[in-house]
């Protein structure tokens, strides 16, 4: 399967204090198994860094696990044209600037969107983009 996968998914698959860890560590488990395919923004990486090394991981642990569990992952870089696109999403969905650049990748790519941000869950919609819980 392909889809987008909203970093904090990630980060509750790895994390068993997430209060979504069950549920973002069954979905990632094929992911993690090299599976599936997730497509994402480039800020995804800075995301799953930011979240797990401000909860005390190593940044050294964190490069590993990108390597290992997510080395198949489609980063998708953000230049002049994505910025005016990400635009035009955050003036459908009101969206903050991090959660619509992932909306607009699934609906760039038509995939879906992993997400258990309620927010975006809510909204995507408004931009054609199918938004699930994981």
């Amino acid at each position: 399967m392909k889809y987008v996968l909203d970093a904090s998914v990630a980060v509750a698959a790895v994390r068993v204090r997430e209060p979504f860890h069950a549920n973002a560590l069954r979905h990632c488990a094929p992911l993690f198994g090299g599976r599936d395919e997730i497509v994402v923004p480039a800020i995804f990486d800075l995301e799953v860094t930011s979240a797990l090394v401000r909860r005390g991981v190593t940044a050294a642990s964190v490069q590993r696990f990108l390597r290992r569990h997510l080395a198949t992952r489609t980063l998708v870089p953000l230049g002049r044209r994505a910025v005016k696109d990400v635009r035009q999403v955050i003036a459908l969905t009101r969206l903050r600037a991090a959660d619509a650049m992932y909306v607009w990748v699934a609906a760039r790519d038509e995939l879906s969107l992993v997400t258990a941000d309620q927010e975006v869950l809510q909204r995507a919609q408004m931009a054609g983009v199918t938004a699930l819980p994981p």
